[in-house]
């Protein structure tokens, strides 16, 4: 892959940065997807996230059990819930610890006549979570391969009548002593995986330090020639980055998580990187406004406004995060419980960002005309 550098950026000169994926009997138009995150993951994200970009999505992860003892899927459809036409490609995530959990719950997602209609079961085997891996399930599984095995394949089992491939997702390992990214990969692969995202911290780790590339660069080694699509996840902060882990990887797409909270604009600047093209411009104050708007209506639409404002607050935070004067306007944002109070909250906001803008658009003007104004005049 080549670079080219332009006002301090790095850019991708590869017609194949950007390029399609086949998992399974599915083909993704891009290798950019937007990773699993509770609370942040849910359908009408995920559509405004595809609208920038992103080739892939994913639900938040969803009990396999409570699936099992559910049947009717009344209490977990609105973390299930998809809608294809308006959100792209979409993963079905399903985390748990018991064989016949997933045996049974597969089939009863893929029976649905909406859910049916996902493009990947996803297995989380990656999790950090205590309330998940306290149960052995999530990145709990690492340390239990056999049993990650016979889930994996029991999983297979049950999603190959309805042709629909099952992924993987999980970390470097356990811990920093443990970490064994490299043989869960080849055990994905002999147990039926169509693709796999490896994060590249470990559930030591949890969010923080630093993402390890060269694990996730091993992993794709390892994988290399298996016909099994590896991404990358982890530190994937804008387009550079993205670029990068492709570059140093060697992986086949980058998965992003943490940094599109608030932020779904990063899928365009992902693609425009992998593409070898300038970044977008970086959304105004009324562009960020209306996105919080549109993501605000559709939480609204599912869930009713009481519980879409409060569950909104936390993306809130995310939108207002190192945007100017956001810090009084957050304040007051995770005290809302209308929309018309957020959005009150937002035209304040726009209309102090207009102002200063104008303001110094100004004096820009006023400067410009006054070097103008003393400069010599021209010899004729």
């Amino acid at each position: 892959m080549r670079f080219a550098e332009k006002n301090g950026i790095l850019f991708s000169m590869s017609t194949n940065a950007w390029k399609n994926i086949t998992i399974g009997s599915r083909t993704l138009s891009g290798n950019v997807a937007l990773a699993p995150m509770s609370g942040t993951s849910d359908m009408t994200f995920r559509a405004l996230c595809h609208e920038q970009g992103a080739s892939l999505g994913c639900t938040e992860l969803v009990s396999a059990r409570g699936i099992r003892y559910n049947p009717s899927l009344s209490r977990s459809f609105r973390y299930l819930e998809i809608n294809p036409e308006n959100e792209g490609p979409v993963a079905i995530q399903l985390f748990g610890y018991e064989v016949k959990d997933f045996a049974e719950a597969i089939p009863l997602v893929l029976e649905h006549p909406l859910l049916g209609k996902t493009s990947f079961i996803d297995i989380n085997m990656g999790c950090p979570v205590a309330k998940v891996i306290k149960t052995g399930a999530g990145s709990a599984l690492m340390s239990d391969l056999p049993l990650a095995a016979s889930i994996l394949e029991a999983s297979v089992r049950a999603a190959s009548p309805y042709s629909v491939p099952v992924t993987v997702k999980f970390r470097k390992g356990w811990d920093e002593t443990s970490s064994n990214a490299v043989e869960f990969a080849q055990m994905c692969r002999d147990f039926g995986a169509a693709a796999v995202t490896i994060h590249g911290r470990t559930r030591e780790q949890m969010y923080q330090g630093t993402a390890d590339w060269a694990c996730i660069a091993l992993v794709a080694q390892t994988l290399a020639g298996s016909g099994i699509p590896v991404f990358g996840n982890g530190d994937v902060k804008d387009g550079e980055s993205a670029v990068r882990m492709l570059a140093q990887t060697g992986v086949d797409g980058v998965m992003i998580g943490r940094a599109a909270q608030g932020n779904p604009w990063i899928f365009a600047e992902a693609k425009a990187a992998l593409l070898g093209e300038p970044a977008p411009p970086i959304p105004t104050a009324l562009q960020r406004a209306d996105m919080i708007r549109r993501h605000l209506t559709g939480l609204c639409s599912r869930l009713g406004e009481s519980l879409a404002v409060r569950e909104m607050r936390a993306q809130l935070a995310c939108y207002f995060r190192g945007q100017r004067h956001a810090s009084a306007y957050k304040v007051q944002a995770m005290q809302a419980v209308t929309y018309d109070e957020v959005d009150a909250i937002l035209h304040e906001w726009v209309a102090v960002s207009l102002l200063e803008n104008s303001g110094e658009d100004n004096h820009k003007r006023r400067s410009c005309e006054g070097l103008i104004s003393e400069s010599p005049p021209e010899d004729l």
